[in-house]
C-alpha cells in the first residue's frame, strides 16, 4: 500500500516536471523569476523585463528544469531586490551581474 502511494507521488511529479509551459502560454521560468521578485522585495516588474531577463541568463545546460535554479538568474533577483529599495520610485533598475559561466551580464527590469 506505501509503495502505490510513494509510486503515485513520483509519477505527478515526474508529469508536473515535463511541462514547461504555464497555462497562460509563457514559460514557467518567467513566472519563476517575476515571482520571485515580487514576492522577495515587492518591485512589480513587467512581463516583457521577465522574459528579457531569462533570455539573457541561458543555462549552460539548456533544459527548462536547470534553468529555474541556474545560479545567473538568482544573482539577477537578489540584484533587483538589492536596488529596488521601498521609497524607490524609479520606472526601471539596471543590473550587472554574472552569469553561471561567468561572463558579466546587463539587465533593465522596468516597473509595470
Amino acid at each position: 500500500m506505501k509503495f502505490r502511494f510513494v509510486g503515485a507521488v513520483a509519477l505527478s511529479f515526474a508529469v508536473a516536471g515535463c511541462s514547461s509551459v504555464a497555462p497562460d502560454g509563457r514559460p514557467l521560468i518567467q513566472h519563476f523569476f517575476r515571482d520571485l521578485v515580487m514576492r522577495g522585495c515587492g518591485f512589480q516588474m513587467t512581463w516583457e523585463s521577465a522574459r528579457q531577463a531569462t533570455d539573457t541568463f541561458k543555462p549552460v545546460i539548456p533544459t527548462d528544469r536547470e534553468r529555474m535554479t541556474d545560479r545567473g538568474l538568482m544573482r539577477a533577483a537578489i540584484a533587483v531586490c538589492g536596488k529596488a529599495k521601498p521609497g524607490n520610485k524609479s520606472k526601471a533598475i539596471e543590473v550587472q551581474v554574472p552569469d553561471s559561466g561567468g561572463l558579466l551580464r546587463k539587465i533593465v527590469v522596468e516597473r509595470e
